[in-house]
């Protein structure tokens, strides 16, 4: 790997000309034909340091977006001296490499101290299965310029931990009765986690950081009045002043039909959040993974031959929001998702697979696993219909991902305007 003006978001999977399958890493190495462009002889190093044990194989790592993974876990396998199996996830993007415009590394440290908090918060809890953290690391990022190639791996953050039994995407090879038994499962683990408490200085550190917000204007509270700051903080940072970068991606700006949008979604959020007495329940604060699926899942099988979460993991996308605004959907070869009723539905993405067999299969699905999420968790489906203008909206905002910023936020003003119109006409009738 040399330096050039290319820019440089993450590694290549692995070195040019190579047909490696992701297996027997440690004999690669060891015969000085390592697949990577990297030194994984100081990934070994760091590891044997910290958990004081030797490295003696890598069985198996495989391609992932932002970290090495493998199939069987979210990361390099690794077996260990002391008997031990352990997972390493090593970030494949290096913030000390030239021309580097990856994953902000000023965002890198919060995600990273996030998760570790996260692990650590959950891995007592008997239902909402989680990996045993046994070291994490920030990114380390050298003074500019940097123009030439990290010969460390410093510039890449680190979790290792301890390896569960179980696989990942094992949902095409389960049949019909196995699936529904994952569903159920899958329920009882999003309705616990939906049930859960965090602690308040748990939620007071992390709520504004993982919603992008840099300050809020008052205390995290499990109330009406903060929601609306939530709201009107959520809006203001995302749509500024004409001419302001929108948004937390990219670079477009605030032009001035999406600067008029931002007036009207201020106006219209005391008038979807209605002060209706005790409704605590709407605004508990709870813990939400962000990107809830199959996927995310280390899965084996029970005694009985059944499948079996052994953990869930990847918490990166993850968020604190008052419980009116929770999250319900499931990925599976689908979305799983239910509408402003909490009628089970279901989202395709690849068109391939729309037919009308994939269509019902994929609504059992929903109604299976929504079926199960309200039995365990009755609650959810009533927050769920309790606001549904503001869920609405909350999803609206988090759903823009760069989309022309005139079209897309002046059809959500327009909604605004009309729903404010509604509004007004059922208190004057």
């Amino acid at each position: 790997m040399t330096a050039s003006n290319t820019e440089y978001r993450r590694d290549d999977w692995v070195t040019d000309d190579t047909d490696f399958d992701g297996k027997d890493v440690l004999a690669l190495v060891r015969s000085g034909n390592s697949p990577f462009s990297w030194d994984i002889d100081l990934l070994i190093q760091e590891i044997e340091n910290n958990l004081e044990a030797r490295v003696i194989d890598i069985p198996y790592v495989s391609e992932g977006a932002n970290y090495y993974v493998r199939h069987t876990a979210q990361g390099f396998h690794i077996k260990l001296s002391n008997s031990v199996d352990i997972v390493a996830r090593l970030a494949r993007g290096d913030v000390n490499m030239p021309n580097y415009v990856g994953f902000s590394f000023e965002l890198q440290g919060p995600d990273v101290e996030f998760e570790a908090a996260t692990y650590r918060l959950l891995r007592s809890d008997p239902v909402i299965v989680v990996p045993r953290l046994l070291y994490y690391r920030l990114s380390v990022q050298y003074p500019a310029p940097r123009l030439s190639i990290p010969k460390d791996i410093s510039g890449r953050r680190l979790f290792l931990f301890e390896r569960t039994e179980g696989e990942k995407n094992v949902w095409s090879k389960l049949s019909p009765d196995d699936k529904a038994h994952l569903l159920t499962q899958v329920a009882r683990i999003r309705a616990s986690l939906f049930n859960l408490n965090p602690p308040p200085e748990y939620v007071s550190e992390w709520l504004a950081q993982r919603l992008f917000l840099e300050v809020l204007p008052t205390p995290v509270a499990p109330t009406r009045e903060f929601l609306m700051t939530l709201f009107t903080s959520r809006i203001e940072a995302m749509i500024k002043n004409v001419g302001d970068k929108i948004g937390w991606q990219g670079n477009m700006t605030v032009g001035p039909i999406a600067f008029a949008a931002k007036q009207s979604l201020l106006r219209l959020v005391p008038r979807i959040l209605p002060n209706d007495g005790d409704e605590s329940s709407l605004y508990r604060l709870v813990l939400d993974h962000g990107d809830y699926g199959i996927h995310n899942m280390s899965i084996t099988k029970d005694e009985c031959g059944r499948p079996l979460v052994t953990s869930l993991y990847d918490w990166e996308m993850g968020c604190i929001v008052p419980a009116i605004l929770s999250d319900p959907e499931l990925l599976v070869t689908a979305t799983l998702v239910a509408d402003e009723n909490a009628v089970p539905s279901f989202e395709i993405d690849d068109d391939d697979e729309d037919s009308p067999d994939k269509q019902t299969e994929c609504m059992l699905w929903s109604e299976q696993y929504f079926q199960a999420l309200f039995e365990f968790a009755p609650e959810y489906k009533n927050v769920i219909c309790a606001r549904k203008d503001a869920r609405h909206l909350w999803f609206a905002l988090r759903k823009w991902q760069g989309d022309d910023p005139e079209d897309y936020f002046g059809k959500l003003g327009r909604w605004a305007e009309k729903r404010m119109e509604e509004l007004d006409s059922v208190v004057t009738s």
